[in-house]
């Protein structure tokens, strides 16, 4: 088994800085470029990696302004409605802006070679990769795996041009009940501090 889904954020220059959490490093000056990128890879069952395809799916979907297909009951389940009448309203709000539902990035979902019941999903972007609504993707998507392990990921934020405050990045741990997400500029504000030994 093997899939590629891209996003519609993915395939677009630039980057569109989006949500609060990117205010955090894009202050760069003018006639410069931003982005946001990162890349990484977990394990999944093949049901979980079957829910984050749907999702990512529904995502281009949106973004591409096409009538989704009717959601799973499995994806439902794990993004309950938040508003009536509209189904898919527990997956928009995982996004710092609801009616732009995009991941900035592109998956690929491979079978294991190892273990016949579990899927190699990797996440990938050189332009705005988006970190937290991935990152409640995959603690939705993926509660028995991360029972097991949790995920990991570290992105970046880079400039066409030498603009203060446009470089840094972050970390980001995915946890069955959590998600922790620090920013580079966060941690060295600490350091600077005197409150990392």
């Amino acid at each position: 088994r093997h899939s590629v889904l891209k996003s519609k954020g993915g395939e677009q220059g630039g980057c569109g800085c989006r949500g609060n959490w990117a205010a955090h490093y894009l202050h760069g000056g003018p006639m410069a470029d931003h982005f946001i990128q990162g890349s990484f890879a977990f394990t999944c069952s093949i049901a979980e990696a079957a829910l984050i395809e749907e999702a990512w799916q529904l995502a281009a979907d949106l973004m591409g302004d096409f009538k989704p297909v009717p959601l799973s009951d499995e994806l439902l389940a794990v993004f309950l409605p938040t508003t009536a009448n509209n189904p898919i309203s527990g997956f928009t709000a995982i996004f710092d802006d609801m009616n732009f539902p995009d991941f900035g990035a592109d998956i690929r979902v491979e079978s294991s070679t190892d273990d016949p019941m579990t899927c190699s999903v990797t996440i990938y972007s050189t332009i705005d990769f988006q970190p937290w609504p991935i990152a409640a993707l995959i603690q939705r998507c993926c509660q028995s795996s991360l029972a097991i392990a949790p995920v990991g990921f570290d992105w970046s934020f880079t400039c066409t041009k030498p603009n203060l405050d446009s470089f840094g990045g972050g970390w980001c741990a995915v946890f069955p009940d959590r998600i922790e997400i620090e920013f580079t500029r966060e941690a060295l504000s600490k350091a600077l501090e005197g409150g990392i030994s």
